[in-house]
């Protein structure tokens, strides 16, 4: 057992393999959740849970660790409470408004967006051939969020669900770079602190969401949801995700977000009932096709 878990951990595919299974259950789940909780107290819960969970766990360890984040509080934060929680935010908002489909293929958008920003902030080089590679992602977010027609572009009125999923996809861009300067500590223990600046941020919108009428109290369903929201798409993907970035580095490591709107478009058409339309495979298409170009021709510094 000991050797199939050295195995497993050492392994980045099957670590990030599993974790996009788990962000594509993660669009489902949302979706399922609508009536049953409200969405700002389902990630309030799920934020707090893994916080809790965890430091039960790992109390010496963070008690330990906690020096070196102090030192670094303000990048703990960023990661944390706008990163992680800005783009959990984005998701459960844009669940009231797309499709799981549409979710799941924006997400896709995200290695684009970490090669943006690590040319911005890290003066990583773009070739030509990049260059071509992002513009066709570019073209396919916006074939997605006009849903294939010409009509929203002319008018500049697009799907607002996709736009906050774009936000979202913003944010945890942001993340996946900022975690090439995590810091020398467990993925997991790490992961206690990210978290409980997650819930310092959503605490404040579970309170919005209060004031303004709309909270609502998770039922059987919603509790469910809520687990399953803290175990798999927070936990265990999280950690997965940094010790998957730790092995092989941020841009390799965002490339499997691919899989998660092919994951999330399978689940959705079989436990959802939800049809795929001509322009979110063009979308799709378009998306894959200029990270594969972007990747493949990728420059090594």
């Amino acid at each position: 057992m000991k050797k199939f878990f050295e195995l497993f951990w050492s392994s980045p595919h099957t670590l990030l393999i599993l974790t996009t299974l788990m962000w594509a259950g993660h669009a489902n789940v949302l979706k399922i959740a609508i009536g049953e909780v409200s969405p700002m107290l389902l990630m309030g819960f799920r934020w707090l849970g893994c916080f809790v969970l965890l430091l039960a766990f790992l109390w010496s360890d963070v008690k330990a660790n906690f020096p070196a984040v102090k030192q670094n509080i303000i990048w703990v934060f960023l990661m944390g409470g706008v990163g992680m929680a800005g783009f959990t935010i984005c998701l459960v908002i844009a669940a009231q408004y797309t499709s799981v489909i549409n979710l799941g293929i924006t997400q896709s958008f995200v290695p684009a967006i970490v090669m943006i920003l690590g040319f911005i902030f890290f003066k990583t080089s773009i070739t030509r051939e990049q260059s071509i590679g992002l513009i066709l992602s570019m073209l396919g977010a916006l074939i997605l969020v006009s849903g294939g027609s010409l009509s929203p572009l002319l008018s500049l009125q697009f799907n607002f669900g996709d736009l906050i999923m774009l936000i979202g996809c913003l944010c945890y861009a942001g993340y996946t770079v900022g975690l090439t300067l995590r810091l020398k500590m467990p993925p997991a223990v790490l992961f206690v602190f990210f978290s409980f600046f997650a819930s310092v941020t959503l605490s404040a919108f579970v309170v919005i969401e209060y004031l303004q009428g709309k909270m609502l109290w998770p039922n059987n369903v919603g509790w469910l949801s809520i687990l399953y929201c803290i175990l798999f798409p927070s936990i265990l993907s999280q950690t997965f995700f940094m010790r998957g970035v730790e092995l092989i580095g941020a841009n390799q490591a965002g490339i499997y977000v691919n899989l998660v709107p092919i994951f999330t478009a399978l689940m959705a058409i079989f436990l959802l009932s939800e049809t795929i339309h001509i322009f979110h495979i063009v979308a799709l298409f378009l998306v894959l096709s200029g990270i594969y170009i972007a990747e493949k021709y990728k420059v090594c510094n």
